[in-house]
């Protein structure tokens, strides 16, 4: 109809209509991109909004993991640095408990942390991390995107050639198998049948007769003062893009590690 009209004023040479015409075609392909532009402007608002509430779900459950995993780190740290005197002569020669002799059986093994965000790794995958508009937690979640990195640098620079104590000292670290019933520890039931335990048995006076399984043990079990080291720096990552997603919840509460 427009084009009809502005053809006919063409050739009738009614350039008042013809100006008419144009302005009109004009300003409706400009309202027509205003409004698709707030359109897309409002669909990224509402993505942005349920990305944020996502983030801040995966982070709190994530903390909650963290913490769980750093309690655990720090428990096998207490255990291992308890040990240290009996089998460095700084203590009596006595026989380690079943509990202590399975630190030093497990001491080769690192869990990997749980350090996944899903939401963020989705972000990075499709490229829409900059729908996030708020500076402050682009920041600190492209912080732990960094950090993170580093971490699982280190966590495969540890793991790589841990001593298997109990297959490299068999006569010093011994695994028996016996009946649950039998059993003077909870020990580990992986593939031992119905109604067996694995269980550790150490000889204290061979262990410290032993420079080289000493030195071994010690390589394995130094290496999780680092890993606790990030897990304490993952966590104070996690808070912090916590406390920028709830600004109003006021600064991130201590999450009570010894420092």
């Amino acid at each position: 109809m427009i084009l009809r009209r502005l053809a006919t004023a063409l050739r009738q040479q009614d350039w008042f209509t013809v100006m008419v015409e144009i302005l009109i075609v004009v300003l409706g392909v400009f309202i027509g991109i205003q409004v698709a532009n707030w359109n897309d402007a409002r669909i990224e608002r509402i993505q942005e909004t349920a990305i944020l509430e996502r983030l801040a779900i995966e982070v709190e459950a994530l903390v909650e993991i963290q913490r769980e995993e750093l309690a655990d780190n720090e428990a096998r740290a207490r255990k291992v640095i308890s040990i240290y005197p009996v089998l460095f002569g700084q203590e009596p020669l006595r026989a380690l408990t079943p509990d202590e002799c399975f630190t030093v059986t497990s001491s080769h093994v690192y869990r990997r942390p749980t350090d996944e965000i899903p939401i963020l790794d989705e972000l990075q995958e499709t490229g829409r991390f900059d729908l996030i508009r708020d500076r402050t937690v682009k920041v600190r979640l492209r912080d732990y995107i960094l950090l993170r990195e580093r971490a699982r640098g280190h966590y495969q620079e540890i793991t790589n050639e841990l001593f298997r104590l109990h297959s490299r000292h068999p006569q010093t670290l011994r695994i028996e198998r016996v009946s649950v019933e039998h059993a003077s520890s909870s020990g580990w039931n992986s593939f031992s049948g119905e109604g067996f335990h694995w269980q550790s048995v150490c000889d204290t006076a061979a262990m410290r007769a032993n420079q080289q399984f000493l030195n071994e043990f010690v390589d394995n079990a130094s290496r999780r003062e680092t890993q606790i080291r990030f897990y304490r720096q993952r966590l104070d990552a996690l808070l912090a893009i916590s406390e920028a997603l709830d600004p109003g919840a006021g600064p991130a509460p201590e999450h009570e590690v010894a420092r």
